[in-house]
């Protein structure tokens, strides 16, 4: 009966470790790899958001298209300033170097990475509908 014993407090002290090392992991450590990432799609999504606002408002400009919808509701004029607004409260670099300060997880990192790269996916499909219409 002691050898049972003994074999599985020897187990629970392994399955210990490994649930301390792993919560380490991804609570405690930043991982490095998966931060630099987030930086690289974070100034890649800041980017093409500034991009697609200039080509907007030249699109505006050659063809006085500031009412023009560009979506069910949404004039091109209004777009660029929700765009604007975007750009200062979301992709500020600002908020980049607040987000890096804080403690992120590997999930956390994770998903906001994904989210930068929805963003980044619709924002290319504007650029493509903005280059077509300057075309």
């Amino acid at each position: 009966m002691d050898i049972v014993v003994l074999i599985c407090t020897i187990i629970g002290g392994i399955a210990g470790l490994i649930a301390i090392i792993s919560y380490r992991k991804d609570h405690i450590n930043k991982p490095k790899e998966e931060l630099e990432f987030l930086k690289i799609q974070f100034m890649s999504t800041r980017s093409l958001s500034i991009s697609v606002s200039n080509q907007l408002d030249e699109y505006c400009k050659k063809f006085n298209a500031h009412n023009e919808l560009i979506f069910p509701g949404v004039t091109v004029e209004k777009y660029i300033s929700l765009l604007k607004e975007s750009q200062e409260s979301n992709l500020s670099e600002n908020i980049l170097h607040e987000a890096l300060k804080l403690s992120l997880t590997a999930p956390i990192i994770a998903s906001m990475t994904k989210s930068l790269e929805n963003q980044f996916n619709e924002l290319l499909k504007l650029d493509g509908w903005v280059k077509a219409k300057m075309a």
